[in-house]
């Protein structure tokens, strides 16, 4: 009998004495460490699960094909674009600019009272005009000859700047579509944008 208390002491004692052991005691004497430790748990795997379901937002762009005067058409891609899409004079408006960081070229719409998906007209034949213009050069924004707009005539005197833009999606977050546009300059030299896509993050 004394031999197997003896047994049992020197058990407890090693038990004790291991560190291991002395954690696990602290820990079932003390039971908010388990809610501690399932709070743990829980934050790990909400973290682990968010780093593999949060998909990565995707650029904006905008690409299309374009020419001014004289010029060989060439593209125009760019990242360098937004879009803002808020209330004016009551009703939904929609701006985009587009600049090719390589050469300044530009592209700048303006469409009044946005409905939705749809087509829209440039300069249209609302009581607003919708606006649509082509910049050769952002830089020499004082020669007013780098300005190709949809309302100015061409060289015979013909108003024939005129625009379409095809809006495919709009969201809260997010307006894609497509875009025709030409624009002559205060000389009646022309622009042309055509083929062009855009999507948008807002």
């Amino acid at each position: 009998m004394k031999d197997s208390t003896s047994g049992k002491t020197k058990f407890l004692r090693l038990l004790i004495g291991n560190p291991i052991s002395r954690f696990a005691l602290s820990f079932i004497k003390n039971p908010i460490n388990f809610l501690y430790t399932g709070l743990g748990i829980f934050v790990v795997l909400i973290s682990y699960d968010n780093t593999f379901s949060v998909k990565p937002t995707e650029q904006s762009f905008f690409s299309g094909k374009i020419i001014f005067g004289q010029e060989n058409y060439h593209r125009i891609q760019t990242n360098e674009v937004v879009a803002t899409l808020k209330p004016e004079m009551g009703e939904n408006t929609l701006t985009i600019t587009a600049t090719n960081k390589e050469n300044l070229e530009s592209i700048y719409l303006k469409i009044f009272k946005l409905k939705g998906p749809g087509t829209y007209f440039i300069p249209g034949d609302g009581e607003i005009e919708n606006i649509g213009n082509l910049i050769k050069n952002l830089a020499n924004y004082s020669d007013k000859n780098n300005f190709f707009e949809s309302t100015l005539p061409n060289k015979e005197g013909v108003q024939n700047g005129v625009g379409r833009v095809n809006i495919t999606l709009v969201t809260e977050k997010e307006i894609e579509g497509e875009l025709i546009l030409i624009g002559n300059n205060s000389k009646g030299d022309q622009a042309v944008l055509e083929s062009a896509k855009f999507k948008i993050h807002l």
